[in-house]
């Protein structure tokens, strides 16, 4: 690891990075929207190939002893780097291509295979957050986030999850559901889980559920979500690790992962 101002400036330019890539995307987005299909549910823009070349080009600059791999298959710098960039250059694309909202650009630093910073930018919601271990967490102001503990009630929580683009998983999300109606106040599905966990970032969604992502979908989020003392593991309790196979992820506000995993495990 480095000292914290070095980490500091990496998040700044991260953050300057994907705000300039956002706005390219905004203003393009009539010649950049048209989508194709990419498997199972999903589907891919010229927009996620054009921010993925933008945004892993210039990381590749300002570290060039990092790897970067990006979710659209670049790859760049030394193999045997303990450093990772994990970038998602358009998470939420479905949204993206329906003029909806909820999509956002996505950048995670691993250490070993540690999530230690994390930005997520959401351009049409207006919304930023950059921050990770040993930094804290801002918001686009540069404000300092603190995440207190939730509603001691569950009735009060509101718990995102979303759809995972392989059809074959979407099954458990319904028993997850089926189990949670009884509990919460409400589900939320935005198409992005970078955008779930941005939301999670900032206390406006308590936890955040979904049996299958990649380290692309999460990197940054999980490291903003544990610097603002959140709980990361897998549905049943176990650790969860960036490049678990099976890619079931919960994310805790405090004061909810007890319940939270035993609903999470018994849907799994």
């Amino acid at each position: 690891m480095t000292d914290g101002a070095a980490e500091r400036s990496w998040a700044d330019h991260a953050l300057a990075l994907a705000r300039e890539v956002g706005g390219e995307m905004q203003a393009l987005r009539g010649r950049l929207m048209a989508a194709t299909d990419k498997g199972g549910a999903d589907v891919v823009t010229l927009a996620d190939r054009h921010a993925e070349d933008r945004l892993t080009a210039a990381l590749a600059a300002r570290h060039p002893g990092h790897r970067i791999a990006g979710e659209e298959g670049t790859v760049l710098g030394p193999a045997d780097s303990p450093w990772c960039w994990h970038v998602d250059p358009l998470d939420g694309t479905a949204n993206y291509s329906r003029a909806l909202p909820c999509w956002s650009l996505s950048l995670g630093l691993a250490f070993r295979g540690e999530p230690v910073l994390g930005v997520i930018h959401a351009p049409d919601l207006g919304l930023s957050v950059a921050g990770g271990s040993g930094l804290g967490v801002r918001d686009g102001e540069g404000r300092e986030l603190v995440l207190g503990p939730a509603d001691p009630e569950a009735k009060r929580w509101i718990v995102a999850t979303d759809w995972p683009w392989a059809l074959d998983e979407r099954a458990r999300t319904q028993r997850l559901l089926d189990r949670l109606a009884p509990t919460i106040r409400q589900y939320k599905t935005h198409g992005s889980a970078a955008v779930e966990l941005l939301f999670l970032a900032l206390g406006r969604v308590d936890a955040y559920a979904i049996s299958k992502v990649f380290p692309w979908d999460v990197c940054a989020g999980v490291a903003l979500a544990r610097a603002l003392g959140c709980t990361v593991h897998a549905w049943d309790g176990s650790p969860w690790t960036l490049v678990r196979e099976r890619g079931d992820i919960l994310a805790c506000r405090p004061g909810t992962a007890e319940l939270l995993t035993r609903v999470a495990a018994a849907a799994w």
